[in-house]
């Protein structure tokens, strides 16, 4: 496998809970990189935190990056929905993500009159927030955005939990959307712009590295990538039964070295 340059997922790749604590190898995989000067990209699909953020909590763990190196939902939301002259926005999702969307200059409302509904990652997610939101889309004609496509998640404990992607299907087949709702995470029309200006490289030449078999492996197989699954997050082994689109089975980052770069 010949390999330039990475896409590398961050959840259950490199850090595994709400404090981006490093998964085994995984420090050692980002020095790894920049030392041989290859490069890449975090990419990520989380919602619950801004980037820099996300990069600080790093910075504390040990990581050796920067907000140049990674890519998030936030980095490309706030321009789709000035772009599609969004206002009023009613949001499931983490108060980080209400205050950043806020600090973007969109107006937060806890009310179903709005003008889109934009679902992200709650822990909190109720049945009060399950009716505003299909009140806002079903009476209102509120246009309906998620922060990622992703199907399933993994909490800290372990247990999985609906994903971002599958709780706004929800909503979409319920109010009958005569559209499928528009998406800011990995395989997005947007985030794929600004991640391949950020990794310029022929797209035969890069590697996404990923828990997720089914949004990140598949997707970016499709449009060229070569795909490395990790085994330390949220699919298991019998999950690659399902699909052809894994290029490499890798158990840690560190193993990556080792297949790609010195067993050559």
């Amino acid at each position: 496998m010949h390999i330039k340059g990475f896409l590398i997922d961050l959840d259950g790749v490199l850090t595994k809970d709400e404090n981006f604590s490093p998964i085994d190898g995984a420090v050692e995989f980002i020095d790894f990189l920049k030392k041989k000067d290859i490069p890449f990209i975090i990419a990520t699909s989380n919602s619950r935190y801004p980037p820099e953020e996300i990069i600080k909590k790093m910075q504390q763990n040990g990581f050796k990056v920067d907000t140049k190196d990674i890519v998030t939902p936030l980095t490309v939301a706030p321009y789709i929905l000035k772009k599609e002259k969004i206002e009023k926005i009613y949001i499931i999702g983490s108060e980080n993500l209400k205050q950043y969307i806020k600090s973007k200059g969109f107006k937060v409302t806890e009310s179903p009159d709005v003008d889109a509904v934009l679902v992200g990652l709650d822990k909190n997610f109720n049945f009060m927030k399950m009716k505003v939101g299909t009140t806002a889309l079903k009476i209102y004609g509120a246009k309906l955005y998620a922060l990622n496509k992703n199907i399933i998640s993994k909490d800290d404990d372990g247990m999985l939990f609906p994903g971002v992607g599958t709780v706004a299907k929800m909503f979409s087949t319920a109010c009958q959307c005569n559209e499928d709702f528009k998406h800011f995470g990995k395989m997005g029309e947007e985030y794929n712009r600004v991640v391949f200006e950020k990794l310029p490289l022929e797209k035969e030449s890069i590697a996404m590295i990923s828990d997720d078999i089914f949004v990140d492996l598949e997707g970016y197989k499709s449009i060229g990538l070569k795909t490395i699954f990790v085994t330390t997050g949220k699919y298991s082994l019998k999950e690659i039964e399902k699909t052809e689109s894994v290029d490499m089975v890798v158990d840690n980052l560190t193993e990556i070295i080792g297949r790609i770069f010195i067993d050559k």
